[in-house]
């Protein structure tokens, strides 16, 4: 007994339609860390423009280095979308 070609795209489609279904979480799950390592990226790249990383940033003043840093700390809150404490 031999497969027609009906029978052939019919087990074609039974076997596409349960891996899409067996790949679906897999997917999911590729596409969150597909998101989380551009975050991770552009998280870097605003680290690499900060200006804690700064060579004249060991310079400045203990006064003018503790501004920089609220400033610092305060836009990182901003983009998160924390709220800090104030005294």
């Amino acid at each position: 007994m031999s497969l027609t070609a009906t029978d052939l795209k019919e087990i074609r489609n039974i076997v596409k339609s349960s891996l899409s279904i067996e790949l679906k979480p897999i997917k999911d799950e590729l596409d969150m860390l597909r998101n989380d390592i551009k975050e991770i990226y552009f998280m870097i790249a605003d680290i690499q423009h900060s200006s804690i990383t700064d060579k004249d940033f060991k310079k400045l003043s203990l006064e003018k280095k503790l501004l920089t840093l609220n400033t610092e700390l305060m836009s990182a809150a901003r983009k998160a979308g924390i709220t800090l404490p104030r005294p």
